[in-house]
């Protein structure tokens, strides 16, 4: 039902839309066509009005000739007859009439009949104004020069010398009419002329729209009104038509079709916009989503995740556009950089939790410090710098550290645990790093260096004496780009013994920097600055291959017992394409993944340990095997190890180094052996300098050590002699066969 109430609103629509489009076209063409006729009928009043102009035009230009001939009118008739003759065929005859109008001569043109008078009667109006013109050609009605009452007579007044006379030219409207009509009318048109309504001239023969479709005008002459009506013939009327008559009910047919297959095609356009509608506001709210993620990437590209104040790209920005501006007004400003002391640490005794705790509620107590900070910026691990500007001297600025020492020292209550920290902080002023953003932080740095040698509570201000530190910094820098771009930073291998059988087992692969004297730099000395640096990659992509390397060519010296053992730090790790680098390169030199052991220290293990899918995972997914180096048991340490269970735990040297006189460190060292054979993970001890540190290891079945009492750190050219000569192995340590 609802289908045929449509169709047929639909086709009264159609039909109601083809009427009007239909009368509006005819009007339109009918409004077309008047325009048409009165243009037309203009052009027509154009030329009429354009032959009586000429005729006057002659008629002045023949009165001019006359008045400048020397003979009598008598003597020029039938020369202007000729002329006359020749062009004005509507021109009846030439009458002359004296100064007072009466007849004096005549000349008949085109057989027109001899009309003889006395005088010229005009009404006295007419003949004041003929005998009132001197020059001038005058129209006036011909009265009695002609037998046509609507006929005209062109006045010439002629003055000579001795004589003044006027020249009519009688004029025979309706042959003037019929000669400019029939030249001058567009064909299909026909027309009448009238006088006082009276017909005085008529060109037509079809009257089926003179009165429906006419259009008229009026032309005075000669204080008379020719009133011209103008129309077409059917023939002209329907070649006028500008729009074909067929081309309503096509339109009509069209129209109505076009709206019945909208009405058809309605229903499914509404279920498509509903289906639309559904989807955009889907669209919005996932722009609107993707809006507030990007709201909150651009707030977590300059603030910290963990305390929510701003990061070390929100200081720089601030301090790259602060400084410049304080440069010109020669202000001034004092940055203070902030470090927790010992805070490595808080987090093992504790757990990273209370760590992270400890460093929220720090930040919310540098917010709320009496001095009120212009920025306030977490730049690292445990580590704020605040800046405050109008700070010129260095009493004002360490007044202001000790205000941050004293809202440090409270003790933090965090999980029922009573925490207790302090800070060391470096100064620095803006006009020192000659108010740049880089050198600011430089000179914070050093000075917090300083002050972290008082190991508690350093409070240190920079001067020019750290720049010589900076110096040597940047100088060793140079030197160790250098030094990694011509493979000087050596690998030297630290061979691992079965304790028992005295065997080497493994290698463990060390960094030697060969400076340009010749002596050898220990890792401690040299890899913090290569961290700071782009040379961690090159030197990481060095290491991997050379010890892969020279594995690879003991692997085929029939070695296969060796294993191999690669030491780690924490910005190696973090490399994102660590892990691919090391792939490729056990690939490249044919060594079998679970020969290679990667070792890195407890704490780094403990914070990556927790990442389902971090380069643990990655690395444990290629095949290698996982060593930790661990100074005793925690919380974190066993929580990680139940996560992520470690192949290989190493007693580190620093526990080793007092035992066995040292009781804790024994208790220690043989707690960490007994759980790593409960968990069935294998142990090793590093840094053995004695027979009684031998003996202790035996005795609680830790068959795997290493140190300098066993092996010194060898090149790769004497590992492969040591391992062709096995007695060789310690002639120069008291270790013996």
């Amino acid at each position: 039902m609802k289908q045929w109430r449509s169709l047929i609103i639909t086709a009264v629509t159609g039909l109601s839309i083809t009427i009007a489009a239909a009368l509006i076209l005819e009007q339109y063409d009918h409004k077309r066509i008047a325009e048409r006729m009165r243009a037309d009928a203009q052009s027509l009043e154009g030329n009429v009005r354009g032959s009586l102009i000429r005729l006057l035009y002659a008629g002045e230009i023949a009165g001019e000739l006359l008045k400048m001939s020397d003979s009598g009118p008598a003597q020029q008739l039938p020369q202007l007859r000729r002329a006359v003759n020749s062009f004005y065929q509507s021109v009846q005859h030439i009458t002359v009439l004296d100064e007072q109008l009466n007849f004096v001569d005549q000349e008949l043109l085109n057989g027109a009949e001899q009309i003889i008078v006395d005088s010229y009667q005009g009404t006295a109006e007419q003949v004041m104004k003929l005998q009132q013109s001197t020059d001038t050609a005058t129209l006036m009605p011909a009265h009695n020069l002609s037998l046509n009452a609507h006929d005209l007579a062109l006045f010439l007044p002629i003055i000579n010398v001795d004589q003044r006379y006027y020249v009519a030219m009688v004029i025979d409207v309706p042959e003037l009419l019929k000669s400019t009509i029939h030249h001058h009318i567009i064909e299909g048109y026909q027309v009448e002329v009238k006088q006082n309504n009276d017909l005085i001239y008529a060109f037509s023969g079809e009257q089926q729209f003179k009165n429906s479709w006419n259009t008229d005008f009026t032309i005075r002459v000669a204080n008379q009104q020719w009133q011209f009506m103008v129309w077409p013939t059917p023939l002209k009327f329907s070649e006028m038509h500008v729009i074909n008559s067929y081309i309503v009910p096509l339109l009509g047919m069209f129209i109505t079709g076009f709206f019945m297959l909208l009405v058809f095609r309605m229903k499914l356009q509404q279920q498509r916009y509903e289906r639309l509608k559904t989807n955009n506001a889907e669209l919005m709210q996932q722009l609107q989503k993707r809006d507030e993620v990007e709201q909150q990437l651009a707030y977590l590209s300059e603030h910290d995740a963990l305390t929510e104040v701003p990061n070390r790209n929100a200081l720089l920005r601030y301090l790259h556009e602060r400084l410049p501006e304080l440069a010109i007004k020669q202000g001034q400003l004092v940055a203070i950089q902030l470090n927790v002391d010992h805070f490595k640490e808080i987090n093992n005794a504790l757990g990273h939790k209370i760590g992270d705790e400890l460093l929220r509620r720090l930040a919310h107590r540098i917010q709320r410090c009496p001095v009120k900070f212009d920025f306030i910026a977490r730049i690292g691990g445990d580590e704020f710098l605040v800046v405050k500007e109008g700070v010129t001297t260095d009493q004002q600025a360490t007044e202001i550290a000790d205000q941050l020492v004293r809202i440090v020292k409270p003790e933090f209550y965090i999980n029922s645990h009573e925490v207790y920290a302090s800070a060391s902080m470096g100064i620095a002023f803006a006009n020192d790093a000659d108010f740049d953003a880089d050198n600011l932080l430089r000179h914070t740095d050093a000075a917090l260096n300083q002050a972290k040698k008082s190991d508690y509570h350093g409070i240190n201000i920079y001067n020019r004496s750290h720049q010589s530190e900076l110096s040597k910094r940047q100088f060793l820098l140079e030197q160790l780009h250098k030094a990694v771009e011509a493979h000087r930073v050596e690998v030297h291998y630290q061979p691992i013994f079965d304790l028992r059988s005295k065997d080497v087992t493994g290698l463990e692969a060390l960094m030697r920097w060969r400076q340009d004297d010749g002596e050898l730099a220990l890792p401690e000395e040299f890899l913090s600055l290569i961290e700071d640096t782009g040379l961690i990659v090159p030197l990481t992509d060095n290491l991997l291959k050379k010890v892969l390397n020279d594995y690879g060519q003991w692997l085929a010296d029939d070695h296969a017992q060796l294993t191999i053992h690669i030491n780690l730090s924490g910005k190696q790790l973090a490399l994102p394409e660590f892990p691919d680098l090391l792939q490729t390169n056990l690939r490249r030199y044919n060594v079998p993944p679970e020969n290679l052991y990667i070792e890195i220290h407890e704490d780094l293990y403990c914070s990556h340990a927790c990442q389902k899918d971090g380069v643990l995972a990655k690395l444990r997914a290629i095949g290698v095997k996982l060593t930790v180096d661990g100074t005793g048991l925690n919380f974190t340490s066993m929580k990680a190890m139940q996560i992520c269970p470690p192949y290989l735990l190493k007693i580190s040297q620093v526990l080793l180094s007092d035992i066995p006189h040292n009781r804790v460190q024994a208790l220690i060292a043989d707690t960490m052996i007994k759980f790593a054979h409960e968990r069935s993970i294998h142990i090793c001890a590093v840094g053995v300098e004695t027979q009684q540190q031998i003996d202790f290891l035996l005795q609680r079945d830790c068959l795997s050590a290493q140190g300098y009492f066993l092996a010194r750190p060898v090149p790769a050219e004497q590992v492969q002699s040591m391992l062709e000569h096995p007695d060789q192995t310690n002639n120069d340590t008291p270790y013996q066969e």
